[in-house]
């Protein structure tokens, strides 16, 4: 898809990272919309969760706020402002993205954290990775945080990569958060690191979570479950199990696995 040209340069300043889309529409294709009257409203340091079977519109919820699309009807604000009156470059310099299979580009761990910075700061760039619990990855790495990254990072596991994303979005100090969860081949052990990760670097930090496995957002200040491009849920875990609805479904399947 060819996105579309940046049509302002105006600079989109962002204080807080409260993020609220309100009565929006869209769709990908004249006559069948994805989203349909979605409102949403996210203070600054709430983790909003998303949830819902394939094709219910989460993963365009997080387009539009990235702004590759924008809505037909209604507006995506942050701290206020209507994000299409604002260039996508200073839009999306105040959010980090961390995806299922993170991007890792050939050079070192370090250069991966910094996105190449010219003059990076080499003691944040370890204080990311601590954080986020790569350590131990870094320990028994001979060139530490120098070690080369060739083809994608092959030589990692998926968990390793994940931390080396999660550590390169703490680096960049984004106000707003987009997380699409990992959904399988991720062991226990590994899932505990990842989950421990997640915690550091929402804090603060205003987050959406696209989410497979309930177990990772029941502490979420909001989760919303969408079905045919509607929210046709929104609470917190435990209102939405007590309600015995779509999401209580969902939550007693995955219990029982």
């Amino acid at each position: 898809e060819e996105e579309l040209e940046d049509d302002c340069d105006r600079i989109l300043e962002v204080e807080q990272g409260q993020v609220v889309f309100e009565h929006v529409n869209f769709s990908y294709e004249e006559n069948r919309p994805v989203l349909k009257d979605i409102t949403i409203r996210a203070e600054k340091g709430e983790t909003v969760a998303l949830v819902g079977h394939t094709g219910s519109g989460k993963s365009s919820i997080m387009n539009l706020l990235y702004r590759f699309y924008d809505p037909q009807e209604g507006c995506v604000l942050i701290d206020g402002k209507n994000i299409r009156d604002y260039s996508r470059e200073s839009l999306r310099s105040h959010m980090g993205i961390v995806l299922q299979d993170p991007y890792l580009f050939t050079g070192t761990i370090a250069s991966n954290v910094s996105m190449n910075e010219e003059e990076a700061d080499r003691t944040r760039i370890m204080q990311a990775l601590e954080k986020v619990g790569a350590g131990p990855m870094l320990s028994r790495l001979e060139k530490g945080i120098d070690e080369p990254v060739v083809e994608k990072g092959a030589a990692f596991s998926s968990g390793e990569r994940q931390l080396i994303a999660f550590a390169r979005t703490l680096y960049s100090d984004p106000k707003i958060l987009i997380l699409d969860e990992a959904t399988s081949h991720i062991d226990t052990e590994t899932e505990e690191i990842i989950q421990h990760a997640m915690e550091v670097v929402k804090e603060g930090r205003t987050t959406f979570i696209i989410a497979h496995r309930l177990s990772t957002i029941q502490n979420a200040d909001q989760i919303l479950v969408l079905d045919q491009g509607r929210i046709i849920e929104h609470g917190k875990h435990e209102e939405l199990v007590a309600r015995g609805g779509v999401y209580a479904q969902m939550h007693e399947i995955q219990a029982k696995v």
